[in-house]
This record gives C-alpha cells, structure tokens and sequence, in this order.
C-alpha cells in the first residue's frame, strides 16, 4: 500500500539533515528496530490479497532497502465465518520484463504470476505474502496475527463497511493560495447515517480496476508524496455535496493543491476505514506536518493497531470511485 510506516520520521529525519556539514549522533532505540512493518489491506475486490512483511532498518536516500522477511508466519481470520487462512510466502524472481510473484489465484482457480514495474529488484521485493482462501465481503470482520521470531503479533478485530455511494464529481477553481487558483475535485456522496463513518480519499488519473489495490506494486511503491486523505464524518451531514478531496500531504512543505493528477480523466478512490485505522493515519499526517519549532511538536514514531511491537496498520476496506473526463475544464 502505499507509504510504509515504519519509524517514519525520527528516522527521515536522517535523511532531511543529510545535507549538513556537521556531524552528529542520533540516539535511536533499540526497540524500535526490535520489530516488524507490516503492509497489506483486504478489500470489497476479488481475492487473492498481498501484504508486505519487513524489518525496520536505518536506512539512506541512496539505498532505500528494507529487509523482507519470509519465514514468518501470517494468519488473517474471517471472525464472520470463522475462516483462518495461513498465507503462503511468495518469492521473487528475476524473468525477462522484471520481477515476478508466482502464486494461486483461487477466485479463478488457477495458478497466476505478477509482475512488479521497473526499479525493484529480486532483494527489495522479498517479504511478500498472499492469501489462500478468504474473500473481503462487506459487513464481516477481520483479525490479523503475525508469529515471528518467538513474538505474537496481533491486530485489533476490522470490521469492513459498506462501500461509499458516490453520487457525483465535479471540477471546481479554488484558490490555493501559494498555489494560486488551480481546479480541484469535488465530490458529493451519501453518507450512511446512524454510524461513525471514516474514509481514505486518493486521487488518480485511472480507474482503481486497471491496477486493483491489492496489487503487490501498490505495496512496495513509496515516493516524496503521501497522496491520501482522510474523513470523518463526526460533522457531514447525511447528503454531502461538493466535498473538496485533498491531494495529500508531503514532507517538503510544499502547499495544499500542489500535487493533483494530471491527464484527461480524474478519478476519486474512496476506501472505508476503521477508527483505529483512522487515528494511525491522522498520526502521520501529523508527523508530516509536525516540524519541532513553536507550535507543532517533535516528529515522532507513527502508532500501530497491531499490538507487540509492529508498525503499520491492518486495514479492511470496501472500495468505490467515481470518475470525469477533464479536457474540458
């Protein structure tokens, strides 16, 4: 998925000062890199799923490499239905075109390979798991546990719900201030009432159906821009018209409206999300707006809904999106 969360800023801040001439020690404890980082979602897609499996390392700009690890053992539990599913290891290999996976596509019951883009090799790509048997379906809950190194890990129970009915999306001119006035999408939605709702918002130029959010790609990809955003909806109303979707948050400082998806369609993804999953994400959009001085405190490690010492989040999520054509606006 999407941006790993792993010590996220007390270790960037090695990387930002990289640039200083003076050299200095930075105490890290021991107990932060006495753990795992975890990565992985279930969707309302078909299945299979992957998750990413890695130890935490001081790593540099230049090198950028995690330690997979694949003689762990992961289990995902349907608490619905009472399923277990042992996930199996996948291992990465070189082939013409790349790196690929080999795996059991048991939606279509046959045996399948992906492949993952260019600019990651056979070691960066270790750590990968898939699922064997369950299916994300609205409504049901779901439970992780990592066995690792003599460790137990163990997530919060996730419940998945109901996917977010969309119902328009509009381009609108905003001023952005620092940006100036760029357009920007909006979108009006139905919110389910009677229940506490959370949302992840991200923004593309395709369909989420010509990649799918599951794909093993989505997991290793990391870049400059956190290119999420996050609702709830403690204050909307039941009908919600013209909602301004973000276009994420970056370490940079660069301003609000500076990273939107250029081309000639616009998509918004939406995703359901738990409370918990909710507050890990509102913590690291705090850490990329934290930057020690008066008013925002130190960065700091990112939390976990996996208990023992991991970081990262196990997440659930029904999926929609809505899209327009935007060479006319």
């Amino acid at each position: 998925m999407v941006r790993y969360f792993s010590i996220i800023w007390t270790l960037c801040l090695l990387f930002l000062l990289s640039g200083c001439e003076e050299e200095f020690d930075v105490d890290i404890p021991d107990s932060m890199l006495d753990g795992i980082v975890f990565n992985g979602v279930i969707t309302s897609e078909n299945p299979p799923y992957f998750f990413l499996l890695r130890k935490p390392a001081l790593i540099s700009g230049q090198d950028g490499q995690y330690e997979g690890i694949e003689d762990a053992t992961m289990i995902v539990t349907d608490c619905t239905d009472g399923i277990k599913d042992t996930m199996q290891v996948l291992h990465p290999y070189d082939d013409y075109g790349g790196v690929f996976y080999d795996y059991y596509d048991y939606y279509q019951k046959k045996s399948a390979r992906v492949a993952v883009n260019p600019g990651h090799d056979n070691i960066s790509c270790r750590g990968m798991y898939a699922t064997t048997k369950i299916y994300g379906i609205e409504g049901h809950s779901y439970q992780l546990d990592i066995f690792y190194g003599g460790k137990h890990y163990k997530s919060d129970i996730q419940r998945m719900e109901s996917a977010l009915p969309i119902t328009d999306m509009k381009l609108k001119r905003f001023d952005f201030n620092e940006k100036g006035h760029t357009w920007a999408p909006c979108i009006s939605f139905i919110n389910p009432f009677g229940v506490d709702n959370y949302y992840l918002f991200q923004l593309n130029a395709n369909s989420y159906t010509n990649y799918s959010l599951k794909h093993p790609q989505f997991l290793l990809s990391s870049g400059q821009f956190w290119g999420y955003s996050i609702l709830s909806d403690e204050y909307l109303e039941e009908n919600v018209v013209d909602f301004l979707i973000d276009d994420g948050e970056n370490p940079l400082g660069y301003p609000p409206g500076w990273d939107y998806p250029m081309g000639d369609s616009l998509y918004v993804w939406a995703q359901t999300i738990s409370k918990s999953c909710y507050d890990v994400f509102d913590q690291m959009i705090r850490q990329f707006r934290s930057d020690g001085g008066a008013y925002t405190p130190a960065p700091s490690s990112v939390g976990s809904n996996i208990s023992g010492g991991a970081y990262g989040c196990f997440r659930v999520s029904a999926v929609s999106e809505k899209g327009i054509a935007t060479g006319e606006r």
